[in-house]
Order: structure tokens, then sequence, then C-alpha cells
């Protein structure tokens, strides 16, 4: 085996020295190369995966705080609905006892007016009458030429003026 290895020009010891050489550089490569490499390349993966993991758990919380929030501005709108409502129906209701006290207020006024009215109507008769009453006496006295005693006198005059009243007042029959 020498001789073909003379004539090919190979040197068994060359070979042996490039083998152990080729292994001592395939050890120090990756000692200080392909493991380092690998190192940072592991770690690159694992930042890369934490990140998208931290970006799910992101998106998640975003869902979440979404949800909520689309949540509690429904509770404001309807509170805000509510309320809405509510200030109507008081606004109605107080328009109502307005409106009702004003119509209250306004029937006692007619009625205080229509009394008043009646009192001095009353009291406008009496006077009239009272007047009517002088006036007769005056003239009776002065056509009479004496005078009759006072109670037979107003009883005379009192029934005249009914007479004359009540033919005065309309709707109101004669006795």
């Amino acid at each position: 085996m020498g001789n073909i290895l003379g004539e090919l020009n190979i040197n068994p010891v060359l070979i042996l020295v490039n083998i152990i050489g080729f292994g001592v550089l395939f050890l120090l490569a990756k000692n200080m190369v392909f493991t380092p490499i690998g190192k940072v390349l592991t770690e690159r993966d694992l930042e890369i995966s934490s990140g998208y993991d931290r970006l799910d758990a992101d998106q998640r919380e975003m869902q979440r705080l979404k949800g909520d929030y689309e949540t509690r501005l429904e509770q404001i709108e309807g509170e805000a609905r509510e309320k809405i409502s509510s200030a109507i129906k008081e606004a109605q209701a107080t328009r109502d006892k307005i409106v009702s006290d004003a119509t209250v207020q306004a029937r006692e006024i007619v009625a205080k007016a229509e009394a008043d009215a009646e009192r001095e109507r009353e009291q406008a008769m009496i006077t009239l009458r009272q007047q009517i009453v002088d006036l007769a006496l005056g003239a009776t006295t002065k056509v009479v030429g004496e005078s009759l005693d006072a109670d037979r006198h107003g009883r005379l005059i009192d029934e005249y003026i009914a007479k004359g009243v009540l033919s005065i007042r309309p709707g109101v029959a004669e006795a």
C-alpha cells in the first residue's frame, strides 16, 4: 500500500496532520463561532416568541378594555336617557301643577269677583230701596198731608218696593 500512495504522491502523515488540523479547527470554530451564534439565535428566537406572546396578551387586554369601555359607555348612555326621561316627567308634572294651581286661582278670583259683584248689587239695591222709601215717604206725606205711623208707613213702602223689584228682576216670579 505504501507504493500506491507513493505513486499518487499522497503522504499519509500529511493526511493525518490535515485530519488532526481540521478536527482542531472544527473544535475551535464550534466553541468560538457556532456555539455563540447558536446561543444568539436561540435568544433571538426566545425574544421574538416572547414579543409575540406579549403582543397577543396586549391584544387580549385591549379587547377586554374595549369591551369594558363599551359596556360602561352603554351604562352611561342608559343613565343619561333615564335622567332625561326623569327630567321630562318632572317638568311635565311641574307644568301640570302650575296649570292646575292657575286654574284654581282663576276660579277663586272669578268666584270672588262674582261674590263682590253680587254684594255690591245687593248693597245698591238696599241703597236704592232706602232712597225709594225716603222719596215715597216724602211724597206720601205731601199727598196725604198727614203723617202715618212709622210702622204702617214702612210696611206699605216695603210691599210696594217688593212688588216693583220682583217685576224688575228677570226670571223671578211674583208671589
